[in-house]
């Protein structure tokens, strides 16, 4: 029929099996995990493709270095609560350091959020730091006065 998909011989039990299935309905062969495994993306534990990207992945952080989730965080922490804050913003620069320096060599969607994860880990961090500072010094600055 020209709706249906085409079929072809599974190689474990030799039953037809269409060629979009991944594993044979009759006996649970994995039908490509050879060659077709390149032609074909593998679906992730949630059913997406891996090479698939979502909204959520930005806020909802997968396949990304718990350095860089940790550096991110901390920072926007250490930035959001001045002189507390440092307490967390010293930790997001030293983890954004260490993320960036163990960086997988890959240009998947999850390295590179990793990578600006890292980045925006140091910058929040870096500012958590220097702001109460600069405030201190103008305080101490204005008392002199």
């Amino acid at each position: 029929m020209p709706g249906e998909p085409r079929k072809e011989p599974c190689p474990e039990c030799g039953k037809l099996v269409s060629i979009r299935d991944e594993v044979c309905p009759y006996c649970d062969a994995d039908l490509y995990e050879d060659e077709e495994e390149e032609r074909r993306p593998r679906r992730s534990a949630r059913g997406r493709k891996s090479g698939d990207v979502e909204a959520v992945d930005f806020i909802i952080p997968t396949n990304v270095s718990a350095w860089s989730i940790l550096a991110c965080y901390l920072g926007l922490i250490g930035f959001c609560i001045p002189f507390i804050g440092m307490v967390f913003a010293i930790p997001a620069v030293i983890f954004g350091i260490v993320a960036l320096r163990k960086r997988r060599k890959a240009t998947s969607y999850g390295a590179v959020t990793s990578d600006i994860r890292a980045i925006i880990g140091i910058v929040l961090g870096s500012l958590g730091i220097v702001y109460p500072l600069v405030i201190l010094l103008i305080i101490v600055l204005n008392e002199k006065r």
